[in-house]
């Protein structure tokens, strides 16, 4: 009898014992949703800190001398235009759109001697106080991609802002103003690079080289960011999240928000399903998209190379940022180029961006020729599908590959790109029939 007990017992301890170790394999914990949406930037991924005027730069800046539009290409000289306007004090914003007649829109753009100042896309008038003195305080809600300044003036003179897309002309008054700099070389302008005008539409036209621009193809060793600080940084509570090998990468999630590594493209994607909500707008009070973007990359040093702003959308609350290269924009299909941010009403909603950065350049360059601006515009003049009225901005700029043989480096290949609709793609001088080719460049 006293065996028998024995024997049941041990059978049911053993029997307990096998129950607690399948649970404890196969227990998976739920993750509560987070009820608390700010961010706790523990660690930083880099030292680097950026300002407005920083990020958001001109992606040309010309001086019309003589009918003639030379383009200002140094950085250096470029700086010194930008830091002599950030002394003036901007008033008495004027809307003069009325005073220009229709059809002769791009003819008050082409007047003679001045300088124009063109961003990537329409700027919003709270981002240019950041950069420059604008004492004006009634002008919500206004953007411009382009400003006019007329040269020769003295102590006091107009500045013109334009939203070439919208047709608006605002003039302002700049006082306590120099134009030593910025005269020096309009001086000198007959030294730069000529460019001429390429009228895609009544109110816009591009800028392009007279003549053919020899650039070197570039090598870049990188060097991998670690997912694990992004995780600390992007997630309010880090020990709740939990970590997935998946194919070709890995995933993090606590429950509420996902953040997934691409080892194939080294890309980075976060994304926090809760701030999506049905009110999109953004208020008054609230800290323009653009300047919150930047915060929140500076939040984590997530600065690791040089991007400048490229584009926003108020409808979609989306802001892109696009490495820079020896000055010339880097484009690549997978968007291994690009820092993208998406908002929801208050809480950043997707964030994808690159997981390396360029740390030592191979000082193998060749140099290659691009066609000039004449080349590129007749080849859109002959290729079949390519509508001029899609065609929204060319540039000369660099397409980022993956080394087939070597992991971690990456070519920076010269060539000419447009961006057509919402895509940039790359000008394929041999394919006249393919309409540029169908992969978009991000």
């Amino acid at each position: 009898m006293y065996e028998t007990i024995k024997t049941i017992v041990l059978t049911l301890l053993v029997l307990i014992s096998i129950t607690l170790t399948f649970a404890l394999w196969t227990y998976h914990p739920k993750y509560d949703v987070l009820q608390n949406d700010e961010y706790i930037q523990h660690v930083s991924v880099s030292n680097t800190q950026v300002d407005t005027a920083m990020v958001v730069q001109p992606k040309q800046i010309l001086i019309h001398k003589n009918g003639v539009p030379y383009a200002v290409t140094k950085d250096e000289e470029k700086n010194e235009v930008l830091k002599e306007m950030r002394r003036w004090t901007l008033d008495d914003f004027e809307d003069v759109s009325s005073s220009v007649p229709q059809g002769k829109f791009l003819s008050f753009l082409n007047g003679k001697e001045r300088l124009e100042i063109i961003y990537p896309d329409e700027v919003p008038i709270d981002i240019y106080r950041l950069i420059f003195t604008i004492d004006d305080r009634g002008l919500d809600g206004l953007a411009f991609d382009r400003l006019l300044v007329p040269l020769g003036g003295k102590d006091e003179f107009p500045i013109y802002f334009i939203a070439t897309d919208k047709r608006k002309i605002y003039k302002a008054i700049a006082s306590d103003a120099s134009l030593s700099a910025i005269g020096r070389l309009a001086k000198e302008a007959s030294h730069f690079p000529r460019y001429f005008a390429y009228p895609v539409s009544e109110t816009k036209q591009l800028y392009l080289p007279e003549k053919e621009v020899v650039l070197s193809s570039l090598q870049y060793y990188t060097d991998e960011l670690d997912a694990d600080k992004f995780k600390e940084a992007l997630f309010s509570d880090p020990s709740f999240v939990k970590k997935d090998l998946i194919p070709f990468g890995e995933e993090y999630t606590d429950g509420s928000r996902l953040m997934d590594v691409d080892f194939l493209q080294r890309m980075l994607l976060y994304v926090n399903p809760a701030a999506r909500v049905s009110n999109m707008g953004q208020t008054e009070q609230e800290t323009h998209i653009i300047q919150k973007s930047i915060d929140f990359v500076n939040e984590h040093g997530g600065w690791t190379d040089l991007y400048h702003f490229a584009r926003w959308s108020e409808e979609d609350r989306k802001v892109t940022f696009r490495l820079v290269v020896n000055g010339y924009p880097v484009f690549n299909e997978y968007g291994m180029s690009e820092i993208v941010e998406t908002w929801g009403a208050s809480d950043l909603m997707k964030y994808q961006r690159p997981l390396f950065r360029l740390e030592i350049a191979d000082r193998n360059r060749t140099p290659k020729t691009l066609p000039s601006g004449h080349e590129v515009v007749n080849w859109f003049e002959q290729t079949k599908g390519v509508r001029k009225s899609l065609i929204k901005d060319i540039a000369i700029g660099y397409e980022l590959i993956k080394d087939p043989e070597r992991e971690k480096v990456i070519r920076l290949e010269p060539a000419w790109f447009y961006l057509y609709g919402q895509t940039w793609k790359k000008v394929n001088m041999g394919d006249e029939a393919g309409g540029g080719g169908t992969n978009g460049l991000e």
